[in-house]
């Protein structure tokens, strides 16, 4: 490539950028698939000694291989001291003749034209002498894989044609990346940046042309997702003053990517994202006729979550239908959470199938909205801010609410709208805001707090204070006189939700401690110690950080106050849903939290269940211990 220096800073000539970017659309024609689905069928999972120099093995069903090329993954073990050599057919073919290092265990990689082809055939493998086995056998699609952000697979050579995307995509991948100037017409003028945008172009580079000629090259193809595709062209067009310029966005947009990205591995054709509302196959009976005659993700051996009840409710939200009543196991208490219940019934225009996937998406999407509105709090200019939203976005709390399509984080969104609306200096918005946010859940009546500014009460009149009260009872109330006039059963409350002071919290410490001396290596009660740290280390900082003027800090302390008070049925259960009630306080504990030298303990002590959170959605980097 070559570099022209115009006053000491980096240009490409226009040829190069058409070239390159001709280049980028052949690499995307050939090399990036749409949808893959990989299949790999264990044939030897023991080894398998040679008897009289020989090892035969009959082939299972492959139907789901037909019409794909297949590849063939041995390992042999030569358990001598001496070379050998070992024929490898398929039925009456030769496929290879493979040659044995002594005292040693090889991989072999080889490549058949037609899957459906090897129904009722055997391998045979074939030696002029003893003393080497068959350790396994797979047959599959796929050499090899990767997953996460640099996802591709390795095929065989032959496979690429069938999965590719087709000319139409590449050629667009050709406009936009020849409208869009990539290289810097104005070059990079930091040293650091120019050496840093260089090195990463020219491996983005040498990988891509890599991709492009290894079926040329080897009997092997490789595969990119489309996100990889853009991952190398962003290295090799963006330039590193821009993204150095921008690091903090990127770091922000990134964090919303993989949370996206980590949902959508849920979602399937056939019943789309209602595998977030957890249908358990023990209550499959007691669901409503039209929501089970829906496709839904159903889980099997399990009761399932609350998410159930309030998409259900969404089916019908005015609870007119008679098989409410048995399908919700509390009608009462579930029905007066009826706010997202009601967006879905909307959004799903009325029909159960569309709804069941309105309920599931609109919590994904209200994420993004809370994520976006809280960068007011935490603007994306240093990374103190990026990992204080961190900690708030990717919570256990915040995580969970998404991940089971329950209603707290997106009454969260709520609760942060209201403190916007009061430091903006609209009450009465920030009033009504709180009293639609108690129809997503009735204990948000609590952040009304943030109505209460110091000498706010001097400064407005009764009709102002009446008109408050009016705005945040009033939705609430209306609409339990709704439910109590339709007799629709249950109670008002959920068993021991609440207790005496302390009672759920010293419980809670009575149950872990023993449950980690005797089951420490569960993953499960090492989350909820951790939970139950940051809960207590997010406590102790709101109490001991006075700022009554700060709209965060009193919903902290009512907060506090609420935790002193949550009963057992809260507390309990792996995991609890202690992270959810009280997700308000992890907020307010973040965004009050002092920037001192005892910063980043705090921090990281009060957000540890962002531990728990990120196993929760399976993120493609996290494997938790």
């Amino acid at each position: 490539m070559k570099i022209r220096r115009i006053n000491g800073r980096l240009t490409h000539p226009p040829a190069v950028e058409a070239v390159l970017a001709i280049f980028c659309a052949v690499v995307f024609h050939q090399c990036v698939y749409g949808s893959f689905e990989r299949q790999r069928v264990r044939v030897v999972r023991t080894p398998q000694v040679a008897a009289l120099g020989a090892v035969t093995v009959p082939l299972p069903d492959l139907s789901a291989l037909a019409g794909q090329p297949v590849a063939f993954i041995l390992r042999i073990a030569n358990d001598t001291s001496t070379a050998g050599i070992v024929r490898v057919a398929v039925g009456a073919t030769v496929v290879d003749d493979i040659s044995l290092p002594p005292d040693q265990e090889i991989r072999v990689d080889l490549d058949l034209p037609d899957g459906g082809a090897l129904a009722n055939e055997h391998v045979v493998l074939i030696s002029d002498r003893g003393g080497w086995s068959l350790t396994a056998l797979e047959v599959a699609n796929i050499h090899g894989f990767s997953s996460g952000l640099f996802e591709f697979v390795v095929v065989p050579a032959t496979a690429g044609p069938l999965v590719r995307l087709g000319l139409l995509p590449a050629l667009a991948v050709l406009a936009v990346v020849l409208l869009v100037p990539g290289f810097p017409r104005r070059g990079i003028e930091n040293p650091f940046a120019r050496r840093a945008y260089l090195i990463g172009a020219s491996l983005s580079l040498l990988f891509l042309a890599a991709v492009l000629i290894a079926p040329w090259v080897s009997d092997f193809a490789v595969l990119l997702a489309p996100h990889t595709f853009v991952l190398c062209l962003v290295m090799l067009y963006c330039t590193a003053q821009r993204v150095w310029a921008y690091r903090f966005q990127l770091l922000y947009v990134a964090s919303a990517v993989l949370f996206i990205v980590s949902i959508a591995r849920l979602y399937e054709p056939d019943t789309g994202l209602t595998a977030l509302i957890r249908f358990g196959d023990a209550l499959e009976e007691r669901v409503l006729p039209s929501v089970r005659a829906v496709p839904h993700d159903v889980l099997e051996d399990s009761a399932g979550y609350d998410g159930q009840f309030h998409a259900q409710l969404a089916v019908d939200p005015l609870l007119r239908d008679p098989g409410i009543r048995e399908a919700l196991d509390n009608p009462l208490y579930r029905a007066r959470r009826i706010l997202f219940s009601w967006t879905a019934y909307l959004f799903g225009l009325g029909q159960p199938r569309w709804i069941l996937q309105a309920y599931a998406v609109q919590y994904v999407v209200l994420w993004l909205v809370l994520a976006w509105v809280l960068c007011r709090w935490f603007p994306p200019k240093s990374f103190r801010n990026l990992c204080l939203w961190f900690g708030c976005m990717f919570s256990h709390g915040m995580v969970v609410s998404v991940r089971w399509a329950l209603p707290d984080g997106a009454g969260l969104l709520l609760l942060t709208l209201s403190v916007l609306a009061m430091e903006r200096g609209r009450t009465a918005h920030a009033a009504g805001i709180v009293g639609i946010a108690s129809l997503a859940k009735e204990v948000n009546l609590l952040w009304s707090t943030v109505l209460l500014v110091p000498g706010g009460f001097n400064r407005q009149g009764w009709r102002e204070r009446w008109l408050w009260g009016l705005l945040v009872a009033g939705p609430l109330s209306v609409w339990m006189l709704y439910l109590l006039a339709g007799d629709v059963g249950g109670s008002f409350a959920g068993v021991q939700n609440f207790g005496a002071p302390f009672t759920g919290y010293v419980q809670r410490w009575n149950v872990i401690l023993p449950d980690l001396h005797d089951f420490g290596s569960n993953r499960n009660v090492r989350f909820a110690l951790i939970a139950l740290i940051g809960l207590t280390t997010q406590a102790a900082v709101l109490l001991c950080v006075r700022e009554w003027r700060n709209a965060w800090w009193r919903i902290g302390v009512v907060s506090v106050v609420l935790m002193v008070f949550l009963g057992s049925a809260v507390w309990e259960g792996y995991p609890a849903a202690v992270t959810r009630v009280l997700l308000p306080m992890t907020f307010a504990f973040n965004a009050v939290l002092p920037r001192n030298a005892g910063f980043w303990p705090l921090f990281a002590l009060g957000n540890l269940s962002v531990l728990q959170a990120l196993e929760t959605l399976r993120m493609p980097f996290w494997n938790y211990p």
